[in-house]
């Protein structure tokens, strides 16, 4: 017998027909289908939308507690500062005083002076044709004090008179500053500036003045104050020894 194997077969498959173009299966097959992807469509959307929802919720939650912090923030420095305001109202209402005080004692010292006296008797000192042109009065204010002088060895000056005198010479101005110390409560005279014009002589000269210019309008009014304070503990002191 012969030990050869049958050779196999092999199956040719031939295609004898194309696929067909016409849809066998049921309508209701196909609109089950078209609905299942239009409910996952929804459903991605509806997803989709609530994520956009929630950071949108997030954020404004976020800013919300943003903005508290610092309205908290505020309260808390404006309770520090209002309570370091009352720490130093005390302070700060002392100092009031104190200003008020010496305003009123710069106040009370700057308009007691003559000013009309002063240049009076600084006019009876003018000779010859001479005569003030013009005048000004610089004291000191409730606002502000008069400056002192710069020299130790210069007398206290509370106002100063800035004068423009007219004369016919400058000898005639010289020996009028020379003379105006004189006066009463005028501690110094200095010339500032000479000039010539149309034949007569401009000078503008400062006038200084003392505390012996001042009035003294009140100290009848403040010695009478005082001896009403002394005599006051006196007659308490004499009903007591005729009480006891």
């Amino acid at each position: 017998m012969s030990d050869k194997k049958p050779a196999q077969r092999r199956e040719i498959k031939v295609a004898i027909a194309y696929p067909p173009y016409a849809n066998l299966l049921p309508p209701e097959v196909g609109q089950r289908k078209a609905a299942n992807a239009a409910r996952g469509r929804a459903i991605f959307m509806a997803i989709v939308a609530l994520g956009v929802a929630i950071l949108a919720a997030s954020a404004v939650n976020l800013l919300s507690l943003q903005r508290t912090l610092a309205l908290e923030n505020a309260r808390a420095t404006t309770l520090a500062l209002t309570q370091q305001q009352g720490e130093y109202n005390e302070v700060r209402t002392a100092s009031q005083l104190l200003q008020s005080t010496t305003a009123a004692q710069i106040f009370a010292t700057s308009t007691e002076i003559s000013v009309q006296t002063v240049v009076d008797d600084l006019g009876d000192k003018l000779t010859g044709a001479m005569f003030f042109s013009s005048y000004s009065f610089e004291t000191a204010t409730p606002l502000l004090g008069y400056g002192a002088s710069v020299s130790p060895l210069d007398p206290e000056r509370i106002a100063q008179f800035s004068i423009e005198i007219t004369a016919s010479s400058v000898a005639e101005i010289d020996s009028w500053v020379r003379s105006a110390p004189d006066v009463d409560g005028v501690a110094d005279v200095s010339l500032v500036s000479v000039k010539q014009e149309e034949g007569t002589y401009l000078a503008q000269v400062a006038v200084f003045v003392t505390r012996d210019a001042l009035l003294h309008r009140f100290d009848g009014f403040v010695e009478e104050e005082e001896g009403a304070d002394e005599a006051a503990p006196a007659e308490g002191t004499n009903d007591e020894e005729n009480g006891s």
